[in-house]
């Protein structure tokens, strides 16, 4: 809270007053207003001005609100003690006087402000001397005394924290109702002091005193440099050590600085810094602060070499491990409303954020993402990783084959973090392929459907009628044209269970099995899992979903994985663990949020499913060292334009992405970091990037397993067997695959004129019958021509054997012609089977 500093109870003595009407008097001498007062002494004008002076030196506010200095806020990994970067809007760290060398304490005060401790905070000889000098020369002399300063620079931050642009004008400007204001809460602020801690100053190193108050104070919030401000801050910059450690002539090259902190920047300028530093020195020896031999070597010493400059790691361009991640965590403070609206305050007033970031996995995936392909690549093509832990949803990695700019100077350079949302200074997103694939299992299993009921691979035009979505109507894409979607390469696929769909990542399976499912179930179950457009905008009910055409972050991808990891328990992505004020407080930060989303049964469903792309199906690329178990999901987008690989273990989920993150580039006939590709797939591509990352993430921790069957009563209820009877070949097929049975189609084929060619005719099992999901039904078809060996016999066929194709109960066919060329005469009766001869009783 500010504090309040009050004029003092005493009056004010006649030496303040008089320095304060001589104040007065020297701004109005500067303003052209008094010009005759010059030929007066200055006493003599006090006595003239006196009473009138009084009135108004005794009306002007002595009151000062005195806020907490802006300090450097540090953002930490999640030891908190490996640093990511600092923020400050001044560069500060607050400490106090028995930490800051004596050296210093002695140079500020000598070059400032010589009669520091003998003066009630104005110095009445020194604004003598700065009249006399203005009158004579003509030039500006300033005659502020350390009070004086620190007043100013309290009034000058509280007027920019307030965004008071007047307020600061009116802090800053040389006039003397400025100056005189100055002088009277300078006046007040030591007084306060001294009733608060006395006037008697010991060796103690401790404030102990009024006069040593102020001095902490000043040399906390005075300027230092270009951005860096109080002692600590400036001698970390200049120096690499903490301001306690300062030696004389390190002191006095500080010290020099702030009467301007731009042009004795000694970083900027180290002539001009030499050339004050050595100023500073001369004084210190002319007060026996130093002897004249340390001033002889000092002044001979090259500023240069008595630096050791450390640039503090500012803002996220700074950050060498996380810069991507250090973006989103201010993002997330600024724009989080748990926050209020106070987190630009966490971030530049001083405070340690502690993330939930872990340096090890962030140091792997930084190395693995540039190992699979160089930020300058020139295929322009970038990653992008995100790692979870499923139990609490802390994000544990978060990295992109990128440098952090904010103005990239070529394609290795960018300020868009690839891995999340937009409104968390991401991208748009990127099509999440099949990936989004776990969603729709979760759905399917959760609908009633099991893993052993059979699905459609066929390439089959869908009706705009034949979709579901109760959200928007009975008839929601009524008038719309009809979808007929393929596989890799417009490929179909044969009709498999639908693990095998999940192991394979077969779009048009996965299609069938969807249109079985009301879209916006599918929705439903999307927003549960944690799936959200990284543009903001609302899911699109619509039957493209299926193949991931809604462009998601990899971050919401790896929240999708890790909510299936965590038996159906979504984490909201969490990225700060604490925040710490510097004084110790501790500021609430959003808890961990979890909450069940689906039932454990079904999210095992998923894991198992998933656990088969890796171990036979189209991620074996990404199969873990050391018989680790693991689930995973390929992803290929559209013309392999964005490529995926969702995978966990139970304590880690991990996602990459690979992909143009500016354009949808075919990842096709292209050279990548010297490795060919005719067609990029997720689990090409981004698959054994993730295995490289989890191998070397999870060394050391324990191999928990992970399902190796569906849990039991997931979907094993019986299904009933459609009628086909009647139909053609390609509908029956869809039917019995759609009620979720396999077909067989019989050898035998029934000569039937009367209806037309390929026409079930029958099937094995009756319709409305119950059969058990995957089992397979067998039926035969009709042909209303005679087959081309009903009139000519192959030389090479067994006259006495039945065509495959023959309908008929015995052979030969009893009206046949024969056929040309057939010939029985070869044909040996089997002989009969002989008749057993009863034994004698």
């Amino acid at each position: 809270m500010p504090r309040r500093i009050s004029s003092p109870t005493r009056r004010v003595s006649i030496l303040d007053f008089s320095t304060a009407v001589i104040g007065f008097v020297a701004m109005s001498i500067l303003a052209g207003v008094l010009a005759a007062a010059l030929v007066l002494p200055g006493i003599a004008v006090a006595g003239l001005a006196a009473k009138s002076t009084i009135e108004v030196f005794d009306s002007l506010p002595a009151e000062l609100e005195f806020q907490g200095l802006p300090q450097a806020s540090n953002i930490y990994f999640n030891d908190g003690e490996t640093l990511i970067a600092t923020f400050f809007d001044q560069n500060r760290i607050v400490v106090p006087l028995e930490e800051i060398s004596p050296w210093i304490q002695k140079a500020v005060v000598a070059v400032e402000d010589k009669r520091f401790w003998t003066h009630n905070g104005v110095d009445g000889e020194g604004l003598i001397r700065a009249i006399v000098h203005n009158a004579s020369t003509g030039e500006t002399q300033g005659a502020s005394t350390l009070t004086q300063q620190l007043v100013k620079n309290i009034l000058v931050n509280a007027a920019r924290d307030a965004g008071d642009d007047e307020a600061v004008a009116a802090a800053t400007e040389v006039s003397a109702a400025r100056k005189l204001g100055e002088a009277r809460r300078a006046l007040a602020l030591e007084a306060k002091y001294n009733e608060e801690l006395g006037t008697e100053c010991t060796a103690d190193p401790h404030v102990d005193c009024g006069k040593e108050q102020v001095l902490e104070q000043y040399l906390n919030i005075a300027q230092f440099g270009r951005s860096v401000y109080g002692v600590e801050a400036a001698s970390m910059l200049y120096f690499g050590k903490s301001a306690a450690e300062l030696n004389a002539i390190e002191a006095a090259t500080m010290a020099g600085i702030t009467q301007n902190p731009y042009k004795w920047d000694p970083l900027r300028f180290p002539d001009n810094a030499t050339e004050r530093r050595n100023v500073v020195l001369s004084v210190m020896r002319e007060q026996d602060i130093i002897t004249e031999t340390e001033y002889q070597e000092y002044i001979a010493t090259p500023i240069e070499e008595t630096l050791d400059v450390h640039e503090p790691k500012f803002s996220c361009v700074a950050s060498v491990d996380a810069p991507f991640f250090c973006d989103y965590v201010t993002k997330v403070i600024t724009n989080d409303p748990f926050f209020e609206g106070k987190g630009k305050e966490y971030l530049y007033y001083g405070a340690d954020i502690v993330t939930t970031l872990d340096l090890t996995m962030q140091r792997i995936a930084n190395e693995e993402l540039r190992k699979a392909i160089p930020p300058t690549d020139p295929t322009g093509i970038a990653n992008a990783l995100v790692a979870l832990e499923p139990s609490t949803g802390h994000i544990l990695a978060m990295a992109q084959n990128r440098d952090f700019n904010p103005t990239p100077e070529n394609t290795g350079q960018t300020a868009i973090n690839y891995a999340v949302d937009n409104a968390y200074g991401g991208s748009r997103g990127f099509s999440p392929g099949s990936t989004f694939k776990v969603i729709l299992l979760a759905e399917w299993l959760e609908e009633g459907h099991s893993f052993e009921q059979a699905v459609s691979g066929e390439i089959r035009e869908w009706p705009s009628d034949s979709w579901k979505a109760s959200c928007i109507g009975p008839a929601p894409f009524a008038g719309q044209a009809s979808w007929k979607p393929t596989n890799v390469n417009d490929t179909g696929s044969k009709q498999q269970t639908a693990l095998s769909a999940t192991a394979w990542s077969i779009n048009t399976s996965y299609i069938a099995m969807t249109n079985q499912l009301d879209l916006c179930g599918v929705r439903d179950m999307a927003e549960r899992l944690g799936f959200q457009r990284a543009d903001g905008k609302d899911f699109e009910v619509v039957p493209s979903a299926t193949l991931g055409t809604q462009n998601a972050s990899p971050l919401t991808m790896a929240v999708v994985g890790a909510t299936i990891a965590n038996d159906g328990i979504r984490c909201e992505p969490r990225s700060i663990k604490s925040i710490t004020t510097l004084d110790g407080v501790e500021i609430a930060v959003p808890p961990d949020s979890c909450e069940r989303v689906i039932e454990s049964k079904i999210a095992k469903g998923v894991q198992y499913g998933m656990t088969q792309v890796i171990t036979a199906g189209s991620g074996t690329a990404a199969k873990l060292s050391g018989g680790r178990q693991a689930a995973g999901k390929t992803g290929t987008a559209q013309n392999n334009t964005h490529l995926w690989f969702l995978g966990f273990t139970p304590q880690l989920a991990t996602v990459v992405w690979t992909g143009h993150p500016d354009h949808d580039v075919p990842i096709q006939y292209i050279r990548i970091n010297g490795v060919y590709y005719t067609y990029g797939y997720g689990g090409s591509v981004s698959g054994p990037v993730w295995k490289k990352f989890m191998d070397r993430a999870l060394a050391g921790k324990p191999n928990i397993a992970m399902p190796y069957g569906p849990p039991a009563g997931l979907g094993w209820l019986p299904l009933e067997v459609p009628d086909i009877i009647g139909k053609t070949e390609e509908e029956a097929r869809n039917l019995i695959n759609d009620a979720g049975f396999m077909w067989l189609v019989s050898p035998v084929v029934v000569f039937d004129e009367s209806v037309p060619n390929n026409t079930v005719i029958e099937q094995s099992v009756l319709p409305g019958e119950s059969l058990a999901p995957g089992a397979t039904i067998v039926y035969k078809r009709t042909m209303s021509t005679l087959p081309d060996w009903w009139f000519t016999w192959p030389a090479t066929w067994d006259p006495c054997v039945a065509p495959k194709s023959w309908w008929g109960s015995s052979w030969p066919p009893s009206d046949w012609g024969p056929a040309d060329g057939w010939d029985s005469s070869g044909c040996v009766a089997p002989e009969p089977t002989p008749t057993p001869t009863p034994s004698p009783s």
